[in-house]
């Protein structure tokens, strides 16, 4: 099992990260006392929760939301998915392009001048639109178009992460709840149905053999793990030609399996692990 550990904790780790983040982010900027306004945004389109309300107009209010929401999701779903179906898949990288533009300027934007304001910290806004312009054209640059260093990706998108849950922590709290429960039961219909979205996509992309175009946050293990497989791999090869040579004279040496000794050959372990940034 100390090899299922090398893989799965290359995972653990950035959505541990994106966590904490975002409880340092509420606990920072979070008046206690103040009622979140929320997001004003989709999530609230129908209906706006009041504390004055009562359990069932919250609840009704919240599926109401939750709908909307949902609705929204598969229609866009469903138009990415005509986008790859005929290869239009440039218009879908200068969606994602833009969008993360948008999130890492306008989003973490608002958030950094929320914390320098409560931290009480004096910058001079010419150098805050020089970072956010750098930090936010090179996040959708290094996330999207540009090849390099995978760390640096890897942070890019833990950040969109924070900066995206941030902002689901201002959905009023009904709506919260009964949105992830709309999210889980969408999720079964997208992945697991025949005619789910999100299965037609990953089925396309396999048949055509290509990469989809989405935020996808890439983990490829420990360099000891890769190491370990890679001997245990030369070891298999040296130990079957032994067994071939001596099979005549010891039918018994077939019998023993090198791979009942090592956990990433009897768990058929990959060497790198994709997580889509909606599982943050």
């Amino acid at each position: 099992f100390e090899a299922v550990a090398d893989v799965i904790m290359p995972v653990v780790y950035p959505v541990t990260i994106a966590m904490a983040l975002c409880v340092a982010l509420v606990n920072l900027l979070h008046t206690p006392g103040v009622e979140s306004a929320g997001t004003g945004g989709m999530t609230t389109a129908v209906y706006a929760e009041k504390a004055s309300d009562s359990a069932s107009v919250k609840l009704e209010g919240a599926m109401a939301n939750a709908a909307v929401f949902i609705a929204f999701i598969t229609a866009a779903t469903f138009a990415l998915f005509l986008l790859f179906k005929y290869r239009l898949a440039k218009v879908i990288w200068a969606y994602m392009g833009f969008s993360g533009l948008l999130i890492f300027g306008l989003l973490g934007g608002n958030i950094l001048l929320q914390v320098l304001d409560k931290l009480e910290i004096a910058v001079d806004m010419i150098s805050v639109y020089l970072f956010l312009w750098n930090f936010s054209a090179g996040g959708a640059l290094m996330t999207f178009f540009w090849p390099g260093p995978l760390v640096v990706k890897q942070g890019y998108l833990i950040f969109i992460s924070t900066i995206v849950s941030y902002y689901f922590t201002q959905i009023p709290e009904w709506t919260t709840w009964t949105l992830l429960v709309a999210m889980a039961l969408y999720d079964l219909y997208a992945v697991l149905t025949p005619n789910g979205p999100l299965k037609m996509i990953v089925e396309l992309a396999q048949e055509r053999d290509e990469d989809i175009p989405a935020l996808v946050y890439e983990s490829r293990g420990t360099p000891d793990a890769g190491l370990r497989r890679r001997r245990t791999s030369a070891r298999e090869t040296a130990e079957s030609r032994a067994s071939e040579a001596t099979s005549e004279m010891s039918p018994l040496i077939q019998d023993r399996s090198p791979a009942s000794d090592d956990g990433d050959s009897r768990f058929h372990l990959p060497d790198s692990i994709k997580l889509g940034l909606g599982d943050f």
